[in-house]
């Protein structure tokens, strides 16, 4: 629903990675890659790699974000949304919009847009255009990749500044959704569009309000040049280079050598020592939690239905095993499935500090309560002498997760369970089989926001579940609904709910209260890990990056609007 999750996978080799990148450093001598601490003189330019792995694609409509094929900027740096939400403490702040409010009990958000913006071909941006983007992705649903039409009943413009967005219920939740996930489009422009506007390439000189203009385009390179009449502080930073980079590998030596000044790539610590040791003053990393990984068991499919099953597998995994090498920057989840430890003041106090139940006698106690006996092969048979077998999907390539799951296949093998790796050739075939209901178990993502809501409404909903066969919404890979909950479904459905009618953060938190406590004795999904947003970057060039002592946005250069955030707030280094 929120924020398409970003998973940049780590080499496997990295011996021999480090290997290369140290014999590659040396032969550079005095070059850009020999970090004396001298920083260079600063430049206009910002050189910036969201993700590596493919060329450009040509594809600058900004209802797609580069995780659906579109070209990095396009939303952010060119389009613009009315308001901004910090993903890491969940403050929200003015856009192109100054003002909201809510109005009717949650069931009317108007928005009061900013005076003097224009687009950049010089003509005024107003209500209208809002209006229009709005109606556009509800006659074109393929636009709508948020499902914010979902949530709306009209939205309306009683005049040139004021727009009025009517709800089909009660929902607090409508600030972030509305206002920090759509961009908006010219009228003026995307109205005399033929053909198809979700195939649009808009790659001709795109009409945005953002601060920075297309300059030029091509498979290996994209430029962006400072927009010289944006509305609000013009950038400091004159041109954005994005290149094309063929691969993690590629990267990662780039910016060592440094030849990039911010990147978002998977990253491993053993990379630190030619990084950010070679130069502590400039060279950074700043890895904030993004999302928790979790395991998620096929609900429709016997006996993942069984409770006493889904305890058995849980308690047979020893999380505090995974944060280790390609993975070690993963720590091990709460119970909850709660963003550890950005949202921590959400857990309840009698979760704060529980810890997974590892015990492989307790996993057989389970299993037998279940039906299950052991057989002389040392695995489980279910009552009519059937084996018990399972496979984990997970992406071939993707180290960090095919790390995990080979622990998680040991210890599952370890606890009489059988159970195999089933390695999926690309992202394409294993993410068909957990939308499509066609696997056992599967490790993956969780959505990331401001509070636990967007994550547990993603992965909890029942309207994100779908029949057999059908594909699911969000992250509700495990089909939680009312075939597979035995009555917990409706109940979450009721918190979730719960939460979306109040604007009050404590009765918000009681409704998370409730998730939680399904979350721990149903476990719908098993927590393993959490998440982090990637990102690396260098101050010789340019300063003002959030970290841990400023967040005061997320950091990663694949968010957004956070990286148009980040790169507003860039000063030249003195």
């Amino acid at each position: 629903m929120v924020h398409s999750p970003h998973r940049l996978r780590l080499p496997v080799a990295v011996f021999s990675l480090l290997v290369a990148l140290c014999m590659m450093l040396a032969a550079c001598g005095s070059g850009p890659g020999n970090n004396n601490n001298t920083p260079t003189s600063h430049t206009t330019t910002l050189r910036v790699l969201s993700a590596p792995g493919q060329p450009n694609p040509d594809f600058f409509n900004p209802f797609f974000n580069t995780n659906q094929g579109g070209d990095f900027g396009a939303q952010g740096l060119l389009y613009e949304p009315l308001y901004f939400t910090n993903l890491y403490n969940g403050q929200s702040s003015p856009w192109l919009a100054s003002s909201f409010q809510y109005g009717n009990n949650l069931t009317q958000l108007t928005f009061h847009l900013r005076s003097g913006v224009k687009w950049n071909d010089g003509q005024d941006f107003t209500s209208a255009d809002v209006k229009f983007t709005f109606d556009l992705m509800k006659s074109n649903p393929a636009l709508d990749q948020t499902s914010v039409w979902a949530l709306l009943k009209s939205v309306d413009a009683p005049d040139s500044s004021t727009v009025v967005f009517t709800l089909q219920h009660p929902d607090s939740t409508a600030l972030f959704r509305v206002g920090d996930q759509i961009y908006i489009v010219p009228q003026h422009i995307w109205s005399t569009i033929s053909g198809d506007p979700a195939k649009f390439a808009n790659d001709k000189n795109p009409v945005g309000t953002g601060p920075f203009k297309l300059t030029s385009f091509s498979t290996d390179l994209l430029r962006y040049d400072a927009n010289p009449n944006y509305w609000g502080t013009r950038p400091k930073v004159q041109t954005v280079l994005v290149p094309s980079i063929k691969d993690n590998t590629t990267a990662i030596t780039d910016m060592i050598q440094g030849q990039l000044d911010w990147m978002g790539t998977g990253w491993n610590p053993d990379y630190d020592s030619l990084y950010s040791a070679k130069d502590p003053q400039h060279n950074h990393t700043w890895f904030a939690a993004s999302n928790t990984v979790m395991l998620y068991l096929n609900l429709q499919k016997a006996p993942f239905n069984n409770l006493l099953v889904r305890k058995a597998i849980n308690a047979a995994i020893n999380r505090n095993q995974l944060p280790q090498g390609v993975a070690q920057y993963a720590k091990v989840a709460n119970p909850t499935g709660i963003i550890v430890p950005t949202l921590n003041d959400w857990i309840s106090p009698q979760y704060q500090n529980m810890s997974f139940p590892y015990s492989v006698s307790q996993a057989g106690s389970y299993l037998e309560q279940a039906g299950f006996k052991k057989g002389s092969d040392g695995f489980y048979h279910d009552a009519s002498g059937k084996l018990f077998s399972m496979t984990v999907d997970v992406v071939n390539g993707w180290s960090d997760w095919d790390q995990d799951v080979q622990f998680i296949v040991n210890d599952l093998n370890a606890a009489g369970i059988k159970a195999s790796i089933n390695s999926e050739s690309g992202y394409t075939p294993y993410y068909t089989a957990i939308t499509s209901g066609n696997y056992d178990a599967a490790i993956s993502w969780t959505n990331s926001g401001p509070t636990p809501y967007y994550a547990y409404q993603a992965l909890l909903s029942s309207a994100n579940s779908a029949p057999p066969g059908k594909s699911v919404v969000g992250t509700n890979f495990e089909r939680w609904d009312a075939s597979t909950s035995n009555g917990y479904s409706a109940k979450t459905d009721q918190l979730l709910t719960q939460y979306e009618s109040t604007s009050d953060i404590n009765a918000q938190k009681q409704a998370i209260a409730g998730i939680e406590d399904i979350m721990v004795s149903q476990l719908p999904v098993l927590p393993l890990t959490v998440n982090v947003y990637w990102d690396e970057y260098t101050t010789r060039n340019w300063t003002g990056w959030p970290d841990a002592n400023n967040p005061y946005d997320s950091g990663a250069p694949y968010n957004m609007p956070d990286a148009a955030n980040v790169i507003l707030h860039l000063t030249p280094a003195s």
